[in-house]
């Protein structure tokens, strides 16, 4: 049944104010008209993105943009835009792309200017625009809030729990670089640097799509390793400080399982800096594919030209998910051919969105994967 929500009525949010700080508010629910809507917020799932956002010195914000809710007060407007109406329960994407430039026309609204807001100082969408941009409630850890107009929407499948469904963001992320962008086929090899919500996702779609493997992440890494190993690794290594293996034991072990051949797809899901692209392209096949879903914010020192030109590499640079890896994903989820819940480790309500971020970070001796956080 359909929340009844009004104008003026009060909710609890978790209000980012400042570097590392929240608090719980009462924020008023926004009038809305014929062409948007609300949604009552039954999760809200946490992006290894959200941790730098997070760190930040950044206006006031809600923040949350894995949000999975039910529909309500929707516009006549919206719901002959959106194709649902009050009552439907739905996961919103994060992006609010403007619908008539060439981006969206051609199905990639991801890269639409209105929605990316590292290049477009007014640019909005969910889970990061401020709180004093009207009408404020635009993330998920909050009760209830705000659907816009140009809202990317889907339907949940019956029977998949709402804070399952928050995982259909990050394994589209998956799936979309190493299937749709790293284009995997059955037999190959393909070696995940980084074995976050995303890059257990590509390793997961990776290897439903019948590719052979490997997963490589660093001491603190183990707990999520493991999951990666439930979810269809064939090996997984720890590198680095305090780790099993060198890098060195990673290649042997690539070059072992390929015939010398090494990997033909790498995904760097890692940090995108010197050490992981350097590690990336000695771990794969001439014309291979790196897939760069790290974004390191300082530059590479020594970008090695060289070695790429040497493999005939395919080097892509990639940035979040299309409507089609959503679908898929959620497809996934509904389907159990694997225990995603496993990725599922936290779930707190909005008092524990500070505890959260943190530990999603590393912080503290608890491991978080992904979290959830239920406003109610």
């Amino acid at each position: 049944m359909t929340a009844v929500v009004r104008p003026g009525d009060r909710v609890a949010a978790a209000v980012t104010t400042g570097p590392r700080r929240t608090e719980v508010r009462t924020l008023s629910v926004p009038a809305t008209g014929p062409s948007d809507g609300l949604m009552v917020v039954e999760a809200a799932g946490m992006c290894g993105s959200d941790v730098s956002m997070y760190a930040a010195d950044l206006p006031e914000r809600v923040m949350g943009h894995e949000n999975v809710g039910v529909l309500t007060n929707v516009g006549e407007i919206a719901a002959e835009r959106w194709g649902f109406s009050d009552g439907d329960r739905v996961l919103l994407e994060e992006y609010l792309p403007c619908g008539h430039c060439s981006y969206c026309r051609g199905g990639e609204f991801r890269s639409c200017l209105a929605s990316d807001t590292s290049l477009n100082p007014e640019a909005v969408r969910f889970g990061s625009t401020p709180l004093s941009v009207a009408p404020g409630l635009w993330g998920g850890y909050s009760q209830v809030m705000y659907v816009h107009a140009s809202a990317v929407m889907h339907r949940v499948p019956d029977g998949v729990p709402s804070t399952l469904a928050t995982l259909g963001l990050p394994l589209g992320n998956g799936y979309q670089w190493a299937c749709l962008d790293g284009r995997v086929r059955p037999g190959e090899t393909v070696v995940v640097l980084g074995p976050g919500q995303s890059g257990i996702g590509g390793a997961a779609a990776a290897g439903l799509a019948g590719a052979r493997v490997v997963v490589v992440g660093r001491a603190r890494d183990r707990a999520r390793l493991e999951v990666a190993r439930e979810l269809g690794a064939e090996a997984v290594f720890v590198t680095g400080p305090g780790g099993d293996h060198d890098e060195a034991a990673v290649r042997s072990y690539v070059a072992d399982m390929t015939g010398g051949r090494l990997a033909d797809l790498v995904i760097d899901a890692a940090a995108g800096d010197d050490e992981t692209v350097s590690l990336a392209i000695d771990l794969l096949a001439k014309r291979g594919r790196l897939i760069l879903a790290a974004a390191s914010r300082t530059a590479l020192s020594r970008f090695p030209v060289w070695q790429l030109s040497r493999k005939q590499v395919e080097l892509r640079a990639v940035r979040g998910h299309s409507w089609e890896s959503v679908e898929w994903a959620l497809g996934e989820l509904a389907s159990d051919r694997l225990p995603f819940e496993l990725m599922s480790s936290y779930v707190g309500g909005l008092a524990d969105v500070d505890h959260a971020l943190r530990a999603t970070a590393g912080e503290g001796a608890e491991p978080i994967l992904h979290a959830t956080i239920t406003p109610a």
